[in-house]
């Protein structure tokens, strides 16, 4: 198996990079970065995850690749999950991104 050097990995970085710039990709996407689609206050999907942090009816925390998003509301539960996605139905009130101080710091 042949290891590519520095330079060939740079050119492959810069050769995805372009060919997801002319596809119209998000930016996210390159970077692993969660894709969030909420409809309307009753249902939400989270793309690119990393796991359940925290369930519970009222608020649910997911890990991201360089933070959590906090979902808040009422009745809230999970539809579906996957090792890409999650949905999630009820009232949702907000949806937040924390840092990994933000989360620590919350003592939950």
């Amino acid at each position: 198996m042949h290891k590519m050097n520095t330079q060939q990995k740079q050119t492959l970085r810069q050769r995805i990079r372009m060919a997801a710039e002319q596809m119209d990709l998000p930016d996210g996407m390159l970077h692993g970065m969660p894709q969030i689609i909420l409809d309307g206050d009753l249902q939400l999907l989270i793309e690119r995850h990393m796991g359940v942090i925290e369930y519970g009816t009222d608020r649910i925390c997911i890990a991201a690749k360089k933070n959590t998003i906090e979902i808040t509301g009422q009745s809230m539960y999970l539809v579906a999950m996957d090792r890409d996605s999650i949905r999630i139905r009820g009232v949702i009130h907000c949806v937040r991104y924390l840092t990994k101080e933000e989360t620590h710091a919350d003592g939950r």
